[in-house]
């Protein structure tokens, strides 16, 4: 009895009580886990469709299909089986259920689900394929998105000239002729020749029409209350800078003639975006701020159609929209909402807090806030009964993958509707952060957990790894990091925090990193690991530390100002942003060391070295893996291979790993083998120096 009541204390102390057959989590467990993305409830609250994915490893790819579970409570069951299904979106009446299916080598269609008949229909084929359906408020309509494709100019060539005749694949030239600025997109490759506009169709699938043309891309559209007009946001013009959008409303009328005169939204801001009608009037509530400010939240305001009457019920710099909280199992949460309750009475989206993500109900006349889900774990993906009743939403924590959950608007208290990865949670063993905080020399607190190693190695001081996350305007929070528990499961503890510039500890917490991206970043993970280091279970002189994305430009910076790490992992890193602003897909002129007021790449005497950790080189002596992915346009490849020459000419420990195909989500969503492969990689790197 005394030994269980110890074996109780020490399960409730160090990790997740579990049986004694569990296992730690190990890389092959992605191919067991099911994640869950976009639940969208039914206008009637009664039952929630959802998003599974699942690796399949024989075709090294994702199965995604259509789920369904009431509100009320039961078993969810697959609604769709094909493996290719996404993007569901509910009839007005509940009765009908658009979605988009991905057939095997071919574009993407929307296909609609009868709840009556229990059939399936496809509505689209076209060449360019269709996406993002959405119902008019009446149901006699279906709003969606394709891309038309700019024709290939003829090849230049005078054929009778060169004495033959041309083959049908000669006829026109590959060459490609680029005028305007981001031309290419992570995960899309170069996208100049390809525009997404906006479709409309009746709710049958008759009547396909392009509202929208020109070389330009629309989205986030949404029908007005009568279905006389769409709003949607777009950026019709080569701008230099990023972030600028504009919103524009186009005439649909229902009956012969759709379409007409596009109106621009008149705004005193670049960046006007995410919009919503509310249900009482044909008022536009959307998101509104600058695009030179990096740690700026934007305000939500209401103005008419043109922009008149603008209103602003939450100030810019307020409160940080959406989720921000990073994990392995998806790119961000993203922005919910804001979903209008009966009569406008109020607002549901999503918020980022100190290391959380919630969803919140706003007065929609004062603005005030009331909290639908509790100040920690992260909450996404929201949607709203057409009653203004209830709330569905997908929810993640530190110990369990996301999952669908409601909650009521009137009496808050959430309950969860599905468990699909309840089963392998039992099996596997897992590691409790522990929360705890260090300040630093601006007074600010930073927030860091500390998750300890778990298994049969889980005894005496331990490795400890300190992983940084990317963004930099990005948070690790409370939710499921499958690729820290694989740590932990080895024998690590792993160290993860919130420097400087992470969003949800308020604007000034992100804006003091702007003119100093290594500095402020190495203080307070500095801080935290001096803090860690104390600790008995702990063995400093086996330190490791590693990053993705900023975070590798961040391991890049602290092995080049301190040798205390054994080992050290930089994947998709900036290593010299000078570069990295004018090549990679995201420059501008508020890119990086336009953005951060270092100066332009071409200035003489700018800042930009400064803050390159490339210029630190010669100091590196830890040991160092570099990972890139060829497909990367976000940090191109270079910036890999501009620090691995350099450290090779200086003799240093160093490692290049290259996956091919992938792009700079490799960790998130690149192919299943792959993503595997790339964790069995960085534990032999470790293991190597650090032996845990």
């Amino acid at each position: 009895m005394i030994q269980k009541i110890v074996s109780i204390a020490a399960c409730l102390t160090f990790s997740v009580c579990a049986p004694a057959s569990a296992a730690p989590l190990a890389a092959e467990d992605l191919f067991k886990m099911s994640f869950v993305s976009d639940p969208e409830i039914s206008p009637d609250g009664k039952q929630v469709v959802f998003v599974v994915s699942r690796m399949n490893g024989p075709e090294n790819r994702y199965d995604t299909n259509l789920w369904i579970v009431a509100t009320a409570g039961g078993s969810a069951r697959e609604l769709t089986t094909g493996g290719r299904d996404s993007s569901p979106a509910w009839s007005p009446d509940s009765e009908r259920l658009a979605f988009v299916r991905s057939a095997k080598k071919a574009r993407p269609q929307i296909y609609v689900y009868d709840f009556r008949t229990k059939r399936i229909r496809r509505l689209t084929n076209l060449k360019g394929g269709a996406q993002g359906p959405l119902f008019s408020n009446h149901g006699g309509l279906i709003a969606f998105s394709a891309n038309s494709v700019d024709p290939p100019m003829a090849a230049q060539i005078n054929f009778r000239a060169a004495g033959f005749q041309p083959k049908k694949n000669q006829r026109h030239s590959d060459v490609g002729v680029i005028n305007t600025m981001h031309f290419q997109a992570n995960g899309a490759g170069e996208i100049y020749r390809y525009h997404r506009h906006i479709w409309i169709m009746n709710a049958d699938g008759s009547r396909q029409r392009a509202l929208t043309s020109g070389p330009w891309n629309e989205g986030n559209y949404a029908f007005s209350p009568d279905d006389r007009a769409l709003a949607f946001d777009s950026l019709q013009r080569d701008a230099p800078t990023l972030g600028e959008s504009d919103i524009y409303t186009i005439p649909v009328l229902r009956q012969a003639q759709d379409g007409g005169a596009t109106q621009l939204l008149s705004s005193n801001q670049l960046s006007n975006n995410s919009l919503g009608f509310g249900h009482t009037s044909n008022r536009l509530w959307y998101f509104s701020g600058g695009v030179t400010d990096p740690a700026e939240y934007a305000a939500l305001v209401s103005s008419r159609q043109d922009g008149s009457d603008r209103r602003e019920l939450i100030p810019k710099n307020t409160d940080s929209w959406g989720d921000a909280v990073i994990t392995d199992t998806k790119e961000g949460g993203g922005l919910c909402g804001p979903w209008f309750a009966p009569n406008d009475a109020f607002l549901v989206m999503n918020v980022d807090g100190p290391g959380y993500s919630k969803i919140v109900k706003l007065d929609s006349r004062s603005g005030a806030v009331s909290d639908l889900t509790s100040p920690s774990g992260e909450a996404f993906g929201c949607t709203m009964s057409a009653d203004g009743r209830t709330v569905a939403y997908a929810f993640s924590d530190f110990l369990h993958p996301a999952e669908v959950y409601a909650v009521s608007t009137t009496d808050p208290h959430p309950h969860q509707l599905t468990s699909l990865n309840a089963s392998w949670l039992r099996r596997t063993e897992l590691s409790t952060p522990q929360p705890f905080a260090v300040r630093d020399s601006a007074g600010f607190t930073v927030q860091a957990w500390f998750m300890p190693a778990i298994g049969p190695h889980a005894r005496g001081p331990r490795p400890t790894l300190l992983d940084i996350h990317g963004g930099p305007e990005t948070q690790f929070g409370n939710s499921f990091f499958a690729e820290f528990q694989y740590w932990a499961g080895l024998g690590y503890n792993v160290v993860f925090s919130d420097p400087r510039g992470s969003p949800g500890f308020g604007y000034a917490f992100e804006e003091a990193l702007v003119h100093h991206w290594g500095d402020a970043m190495f203080e307070d993970v500095s801080n935290v690991m001096d803090a860690v280091s104390k600790r008995p279970d702990v063995d400093a002189n086996r330190l490791g530390v590693l990053g993705g994305s900023y975070g590798g430009y961040a391991t890049l910076w602290v092995v080049s100002h301190t040798n205390r790490f054994k080992a050290a992992i930089a994947e998709r890193a900036v290593s010299d942003v000078q570069s990295e602003q004018l090549a990679a897909d995201l420059a501008s002129t508020n890119a990086l060391g336009g953005m951060y007021d270092w100066g332009m790449p071409w200035e003489p005497r700018n800042a930009i070295a400064l803050q390159s950790p490339l210029t630190y080189v010669n100091n590196v002596h830890t040991p160092l893996l570099l990972l890139h992915s060829t497909e990367d346009t976000r940090t191109p490849v270079d910036q890999t291979l501009q620090e691995f020459s350099a450290l090779k000419i200086l003799g240093r420990p160093v490692q290049y790993v290259e996956f091919p195909g992938e792009n700079h989500d490799l960790s998130r969503t690149g192919a299943p083998i792959h993503r595997v492969e790339r964790l069995h990689i960085l534990a032999d790197f470790m293991a190597r120096y650090l032996h845990p």
